[in-house]
């Protein structure tokens, strides 16, 4: 090396860069440690490097290791950089599933449109869970090109988990063209499949799920009548709210403090009077149902409000004081002018 060359040091700058580089290299191969908390550590340190690591992890992905390959693919999704995009497609072909997988789900997390096409392809391959993470990729990516692979893929004989994240796919896609499938999925034996479908319809939010969402809320499983409350909310239609009544004596406590919350929100005055019910024989529930008489504001709430104030405990105390302020407010009066005697 010539000596005018080997006289010339190196600067802080370029130190730092070696550095970094040296302390990257040596976190991507941690990713193919024996221990798992290793692992996870070297991941997390490569997600806040940030950029200046995603080149090593992009090459990290045609490492012989399945870890390594797998914790980049992690780390990738993490980051966030387009640059990790077409590596990550590619990665939809490795040779192990779980890489696979995990390519898939960073590919959704990005939402890269470049995807959908190698998404859609991946719907078909031989692993359950590799068809579950594209089905689920695509959904979080929104692309409306596939719905029609979606729905032909929700057909196919497969495992519950498989059609899951299909219904949840066409869900956040939010394509009226799912509708009918996904109302036929609504009498599926397996109740996590009713649930997503409920879910799914709701998030849609088309009319013609109606009915059959008003079936649903008298399925056998607490969790689903649940969530079809939910969903009929969205659809935001007067008739839903009378439909909602009789599960204010539902046999879940879950059940019944969502729909007090539900009505409380419509801010129907239909609902005032079966709210003072729970108000009065509901224990579990008097604080949701005061809450959502405050939100409603009728005039009506204020005698039972203060009735049931000395029987309740300290939460639900401050939840009918609240009330008797709002519907004092929503009504003109001063707030005080509605409060219990002594408050």
């Amino acid at each position: 090396m010539p000596a005018d060359i080997q006289e010339c040091p190196i600067s802080d700058g370029e130190e730092e860069i070696e550095g970094l580089d040296r302390e990257l290299a040596d976190l991507v191969l941690s990713l193919g440690d024996s221990s798992l908390v290793a692992r996870w550590e070297a991941i997390a340190s490569l997600i806040r490097a940030g950029a200046p690591a995603v080149p090593r992890l992009i090459g990290a992905l045609k490492d012989a290791n399945k870890y390594v390959r797998w914790g980049a693919a992690e780390a990738l999704g993490r980051i966030d950089d387009p640059r990790a995009v077409e590596p990550l497609i590619a990665a939809l072909r490795d040779h192990d599933k779980d890489v696979r997988w995990k390519a898939a789900i960073s590919l959704g997390s990005m939402r890269a449109n470049e995807a959908v096409c190698p998404l859609i392809r991946t719907l078909k391959d031989d692993d359950t869970d590799v068809r579950w993470g594209a089905a689920t990729a695509l959904g979080e990516i929104g692309d409306p090109r596939a719905v029609e692979y979606l729905l032909a893929a929700l057909k196919e004989r497969g495992s519950h988990e498989n059609r899951d994240g299909v219904i949840i796919a066409l869900g956040e896609i939010g394509d009226a063209r799912a509708v009918d499938a996904l109302v036929a999925a609504l009498d599926d034996r397996n109740y996590e499949i009713r649930f997503e479908a409920v879910k799914a319809l709701g998030k849609i939010g088309d009319p013609a799920a109606m009915n059959p969402l008003l079936e649903r809320l008298r399925d056998e499983n607490w969790e689903v009548r649940l969530v079809t409350a939910e969903a009929l909310a969205r659809l935001e239609e007067g008739r839903v709210t009378g439909s909602l009544f009789a599960l204010l004596t539902d046999t879940s406590s879950d059940v019944r403090r969502t729909v007090a919350g539900i009505l409380g929100e419509t801010g129907d005055l239909q609902a005032v009077e079966p709210l003072i019910a729970v108000l009065r024989h509901d224990e579990e529930c008097r604080y949701e149902a005061a809450e959502a008489l405050g939100r409603i504001g009728d005039p009506r709430a204020i005698t039972p409000l203060q009735q049931v104030y000395e029987f309740c405990d300290p939460c639900v105390r401050v939840a009918i004081l609240n009330a008797l302020s709002a519907i004092a407010v929503k009504n003109r009066g001063s707030p005080g002018s509605f409060q219990i005697s002594g408050q």
